[in-house]
């Protein structure tokens, strides 16, 4: 299983191997790899760099990746290989019990810097609900002895830990350098094989109690769902009840931020009564209470769902008083911003809260 790397300079006379050295490589791999996290061949955004464990210890490279899953790169340097497996495991005990906020806090210290609004413009969406659902350990080496690649291979595939090694060659010739990399373990293959975290207890991203989030359709498919919401106050679903038992979780005093897919932010309001059929949300024109469905502005499609007694079918509405709204081509968007299919659930991305509310004018 040993790794062995060479690289060789084609001549007139054939290919002439390159001199590999290790000269100070591990002392200049970490500042490279804070420099530019790609060298290592995974997609992080560095937390910070020599973070003190609750133990003492000195985490190498803190980072984390897209799915909010944190990673730990330890580099061998002047450690004996067997410590550094150890060192690594030892180190990653203490990573899978931090949470949002300590790692926003490591973050601040290192980069006087948002944690929230980093991980967007890095990744081009808001933090997941659930942060550090997992680890990946990384061990950075130009070499290791094959006992311990073996130690490696037996944690990653008899039990799973999230565990690897990449290894760095050194290369120069005729005063060019080299840099060569490759992977003790086939990083996909090993990503697939894992089973998922066994924890129990994944940290949740914070909730504020009071906003949720509510998508109204797609800006090419969405029926006029959203300008007849915001004429007649209401944010509804219908089509199935995977789509409206959502929005029973919205009751009197929540506040909703409502969503258009492929647009953005439309509306921001507070819910003002209790889920109801469509069919039974009245409304007032000139002076007179009416039914939303009996106006001549309500699409045709939404009136028959509203009509039918077909729970798969019908429309479902909660009413909502706006504070805010906007038509779909003026619609708040950007990346980073929070969006998901799902038809209403808790806003817990702190950053979308602030944007949106400001775009709209509102506290937040």
């Amino acid at each position: 299983m040993s790794v062995e790397m060479a690289i060789w300079r084609m001549t007139d006379r054939g290919p002439r191997p390159l001199q590999f050295t290790a000269l100070d490589l591990e002392s200049r791999l970490e500042d490279m790899l804070i420099a530019d996290p790609s060298l290592s061949g995974l997609d992080i955004l560095v937390v910070g760099r020599q973070v003190t464990t609750d133990f003492g210890g000195l985490i190498d490279v803190l980072g984390v990746d897209a799915d909010a899953r944190l990673h730990l790169l330890e580099l061998k340097r002047d450690r004996t290989p067997r410590d550094v497996v150890a060192q690594t495991l030892d180190y990653a005990s203490w990573v899978q019990q931090l949470t949002l906020d300590n790692v926003a806090a490591i973050y601040a210290e290192r980069h006087e810097a948002d944690f929230d609004q980093a991980f967007a413009e890095r990744f081009g969406v808001p933090l997941p609900d659930v942060f550090n659902p997992d680890q990946v350990l990384t061990i950075v080496a130009s070499q290791l002895d094959p006992a311990s690649e073996r130690i490696v291979a037996f944690l990653a595939d008899r039990y799973g830990v999230p565990i690897n090694v990449v290894f760095f060659r050194y290369f120069h010739d005729n005063g060019a350098e080299y840099l060569a990399r490759t992977w003790l373990l086939p990083p996909e293959e090993a990503e697939t094989a894992r089973p998922r975290s066994r924890r129990t207890t994944p940290s949740l991203r914070p909730w504020n109690g009071q906003d949720f989030y509510v998508i109204l359709g797609n800006v090419d498919q969405h029926e006029g769902r959203w300008d007849l919401g915001a004429r007649y106050g209401f944010v509804g679903a219908g089509g199935g009840s995977w789509y409206w038992k959502p929005l029973r979780n919205l009751s009197p005093g929540k506040r909703v931020f409502a969503y258009v897919g492929g647009a953005g932010y439309v509306g921001v309001g507070e819910v003002t009564g209790p889920m109801t059929l469509l069919r039974d949300l009245r409304t007032t024109i000139d002076g007179t209470a009416a039914t939303v469905v009996e106006q001549p502005d309500v699409p045709e499609r939404i009136r028959e769902r509203a009509l039918s007694d077909d729970e798969e079918l019908t429309e479902y509405a909660v009413p909502v008083h706006w504070m805010a709204t906007r038509a779909a081509t003026d619609a708040v968007g950007g990346a980073g911003l929070f969006s998901s299919q799902v038809t209403v659930c808790r806003l817990r991305d702190d950053r979308t809260i602030e944007l949106v509310s400001e775009a709209f004018g509102i506290d937040h």
